[in-house]
């Protein structure tokens, strides 16, 4: 599933962890996983999650990330290799600038549950030193991810500030941005595939007189000329669709965990476009 606010970023199964900036890199657990699995199979039959374990967390996920490359190999091996199109600088640097925004997400919702761990740990008292707890530090975080957190943060559970007090989700946001981006490139490039609207309405679209005479073959040329193009933006669809199911059951979650605070927060705040109404600071 995809990542959730709640939580470092998560992987379908086993996730890698980092352990702060100081340490030596990033370690693999591989006896972690999504938490969201956690809950899932204490809702359903152990037989029903081990067939969605088979079906959808071992094989469709990793199919989908196979077919994510597909517009890749389209741009490099079926389209010709001339010079880059005004569409592949737009593209790409829109691309950076959205993967710049993720990462600012993400390490933002890293630095908010390094300081709530590190604030309720301190609240125990001296178990602090037991539990090895990194205590928070706003220099050692990444630029525009050192927020000014404050006890009221840690209650609540989850983060309301920086890019998350205007988008619920704006790394999920982000993430599908970045492959529907991808899957942009060979469709706005000079070589087709071309999106459907390029040659819409004219070279498409029979005339009345042969459709009423012919109606059963007369959309053929438009069914075929709107099929292809369309066929390459499925698995950025698919992943959007994945997002979409899985934000449901992650705010679920959420909901039933802190049922007043998140209720709160989703009236305040959109869903995963960071434009719109921003939640107030606390």
């Amino acid at each position: 599933m995809p990542a959730h606010p709640e939580e470092s970023r998560m992987g379908s199964g086993q996730r890698l962890q980092p352990e702060g900036r100081s340490d030596a890199g990033t370690h693999f657990y591989l006896d972690d996983e999504d938490y969201r699995w956690a809950v899932l199979r204490a809702k359903v039959p152990t037989w029903l999650f081990q067939v969605i374990n088979l079906t959808f967390i071992s094989a469709t996920q990793n199919v989908l990330l196979l077919i994510l490359a597909f517009p890749a190999k389209v741009a490099s091996t079926k389209q010709p290799h001339t010079p880059l199109a005004t569409s592949d600088y737009l593209l790409a640097a829109l691309a950076l600038v959205d993967q710049a925004i993720e990462f600012t997400a993400d390490n933002q919702q890293w630095a908010f549950h390094q300081y709530k761990h590190a604030y309720l740990a301190a609240q125990k008292g001296g178990e602090r030193s037991a539990e090895k707890v990194v205590p928070y530090d706003k220099k050692m975080q990444w630029p525009g991810a050192g927020l000014n957190f404050v006890p009221q943060d840690a209650k609540r559970g989850f983060i309301t500030r920086g890019l998350w007090a205007y988008s619920r989700h704006p790394n999920f946001f982000c993430e599908q941005s970045f492959w529907w981006i991808i899957t942009l490139i060979p469709l706005l490039s000079p070589s087709p595939p071309h999106l459907p609207f390029s040659t819409f309405p004219s070279p498409l679209i029979p005339p009345l007189s042969i459709t009423f005479n012919n109606f059963h073959t007369a959309f053929l040329p438009l069914i075929s000329a709107l099929s292809t193009p369309l066929a390459h933006t499925a698995p950025a669809l698919a992943l959007s669709l994945l997002f979409f199911s899985s934000t449901l059951f992650t705010e679920s979650i959420s909901k039933s965990k802190y049922p007043r605070e998140y209720a709160a927060y989703q009236e305040r705040v959109v869903d995963s476009i960071v434009w719109g109404a921003g939640a107030k600071e606390e």
